[in-house]
C-alpha cells in the first residue's frame, strides 16, 4: 500500500514537471531542461582559472550538476544555483539537503538576481535568453567576472576562448 502511494506520488511529480516544462518552453520561452554530462562539465571546470574563495553562480541550474562538481574543485567557493521552475528547485533542494551540501539554491528568475559579486557564472540556456543575459552581465558584473555559456554565444561580449567538447561549443567570456 505504501509503495503504491509512493509510486503514485512520484508519477504525479513527474507529470507536473513535464506539464510545467511544456508550458514554460512554449509560452514563456524558457530553455528546456537538458542536463550536461559530468564528463563535459569536468572539462569545462578544468578550463577555468579562478581564485578561491569566489562566488560561483549556475543560472537555470536544474539539478545543479555544474555546482555539484564545482564544490569539489573549489571547496572554499560560495556556490549559488538559481532555478525558476519550482518543481526542479524543490527536487534539487531536497537532494542537496539530504546530502548535506553547502550549495545554496534560489527559487527565482535569474533576471531578478544581482550578480555583482560573481567571479564565475555558468549557463546552459537558449539563444534568446543569452542575448538578454548579455545586457545584464554588462550592467552588473565586475571587471574580470568569467562567464561560461554552453552551446549559445553572448553577442554583447567578446569571446575569450571557445572549446568544442563532445561536439558542442562552449564559450568563455571575461567581462
Amino acid at each position: 500500500m505504501i509503495l503504491s502511494i509512493l509510486a503514485l506520488l512520484i508519477l504525479i511529480i513527474y507529470f507536473v514537471f513535464f506539464v510545467a516544462q511544456f508550458f514554460n518552453i512554449i509560452f514563456r520561452g524558457y530553455a528546456p531542461f537538458v542536463s550536461t554530462s559530468r564528463r563535459t562539465l569536468r572539462k569545462i571546470i578544468a578550463a577555468v582559472k579562478i581564485i578561491s574563495p569566489a562566488v560561483i553562480y549556475e543560472l537555470g541550474c536544474g539539478r545543479g550538476r555544474f555546482l555539484r562538481l564545482a564544490v569539489r574543485t573549489w571547496p572554499e567557493a560560495k556556490l549559488i544555483g538559481v532555478e525558476n521552475i519550482f518543481s526542479l528547485y524543490l527536487l534539487n533542494k531536497i537532494g542537496l539537503k539530504l546530502q548535506g551540501s553547502r550549495i545554496k539554491l534560489l527559487n527565482k528568475d535569474f533576471f531578478d538576481v544581482n550578480l555583482k559579486d560573481a567571479a564565475l557564472i555558468y549557463c546552459y540556456l537558449n539563444g534568446p535568453t543569452m542575448v538578454k543575459l548579455g545586457e545584464k552581465f554588462r550592467r552588473e558584473c565586475l571587471s574580470g567576472t568569467q562567464i561560461i555559456s554552453r552551446s549559445f554565444s553572448i553577442p554583447q561580449l567578446k569571446i575569450d576562448k571557445m572549446l568544442i567538447i563532445e561536439g558542442k561549443k562552449v564559450y568563455f567570456y571575461k567581462v
